[in-house]
């Protein structure tokens, strides 16, 4: 699915949904973190490849508003978003494209959507697998707008750099499956 190459075991789901308020608040974070992380690269890289910023831009929106809706999960659950935790599984994949860094934008655009493609999965696996049947809809919601943000990211990348990209996100793609392999089961999006 997306390029990704080492699947979510199914027992995550379980893990996962015996503590959705944990869930629920690293989801909340993610979904800031991946604003941030659009707007950075238009901050960083904008002015040389404006083709970045109405893309860009507007993906920054579309996650804040995800932000906002799993806000207001947690708060109808009467929980608080509390403070973000460190994504290991987000610092292992920089440090994985690290070993051989080709250009600097392509290998945040490509991580960023290998990134997408894991949400992408775990929201698979949670609307098939929550026994809340209105979250697992949320997620079922949810999924197909983190495979557009895969497509944007890796379509971006191939619109700067060329049929080359490919090449970089299939070696990032292993090395993605590399880091998935050792995921902790539990309740965050990637690990």
């Amino acid at each position: 699915m997306l390029h990704l190459l080492q699947p979510t075991p199914p027992s995550w789901v379980q893990a996962a949904a015996a503590e959705v308020d944990t869930l629920l608040a690293d989801h909340a974070h993610c979904e800031l973190k991946a604003a941030q992380s659009a707007l950075s690269l238009v901050a960083r890289f904008g002015s040389e490849h404006p083709l970045l910023v109405e893309p860009l831009t507007a993906l920054a929106r579309e996650e804040t508003q995800h932000f906002r809706l799993v806000y207001e999960r947690i708060q109808a659950r009467g929980g608080d978003v509390g403070v973000p935790a460190r994504d290991d599984y987000v610092r292992a994949l920089r440090s994985a494209a690290r070993q051989d860094a080709e250009h600097p934008l392509l290998d945040r655009l490509l991580i960023c959507a290998l990134i997408e493609a894991r949400s992408c999965e775990r929201f698979k696996v949670l609307s098939e697998g929550l026994p809340d049947k209105t979250l697992a809809d949320f997620y079922r919601g949810l999924m197909a707008a983190e495979a557009r943000h895969f497509t944007l990211f890796a379509g971006l990348a191939e619109g700067v750099f060329g049929a080359g990209a490919r090449a970089r996100l299939a070696t990032l793609a292993r090395r993605e499956a590399a880091v998935a392999r050792h995921l902790p089961l539990g309740p965050t999006v990637h690990g």
